[in-house]
């Protein structure tokens, strides 16, 4: 994450370096660590009759870089690229009241139904190529058979 000691020693090592490339690296790992502290996990609280509601939210962050440089004789230079992705999708809220602290879940209906809905494809999927194998082979085997009884007719 951007805060963090290997965060900052990268950046400045990055720094220190002195090629644009390379700072644009510095830039992207800055950029997209920052769409993913915590404030983006919690919101903002809601308070109403004694009841705080403090909304949660996942937060999945990525984030794939390289670089290199060219030392050879006829060209120096270097180069580097990357890219940053940051999802973020509401998990539940948090209920504070006199009773407690308590965790309400968001269902997410899309995500329940990923895992039957793959094994539908996958059962679908293994069906289509067995019953394709099997046509596959019986037209095989019908057109052996037929070149055999040609090549018996020219024979007898």
């Amino acid at each position: 994450m951007p805060g963090t000691t290997v965060a900052r020693r990268t950046r400045g090592a990055l720094a220190r370096r002195g090629s644009p490339a390379l700072s644009a690296l510095a830039r992207l790992i800055d950029n997209t660590g920052a769409s993913a502290r915590s404030t983006s996990v919690f919101g903002d609280p809601v308070v109403s009759e004694g009841v705080t509601v403090v909304p949660v939210a996942r937060v999945t962050a990525l984030t794939a870089m390289g670089g290199g440089s060219s030392r050879l004789l006829t060209a120096v230079g270097d180069g580097a690229g990357g890219t940053g992705f940051v999802r973020i999708r509401p998990a539940g809220f948090l209920v504070l009241d006199g009773d407690g602290t308590r965790f309400q879940a968001i269902r997410q209906p899309a995500t329940m139904l990923a895992i039957p809905l793959a094994v539908v494809a996958a059962a679908a999927a293994t069906r289509i190529v067995g019953v394709s194998v099997r046509e596959a082979r019986r037209r095989r085997r019908d057109r052996a058979a037929r070149e055999g009884a040609r090549g018996e007719e020219r024979s007898g």
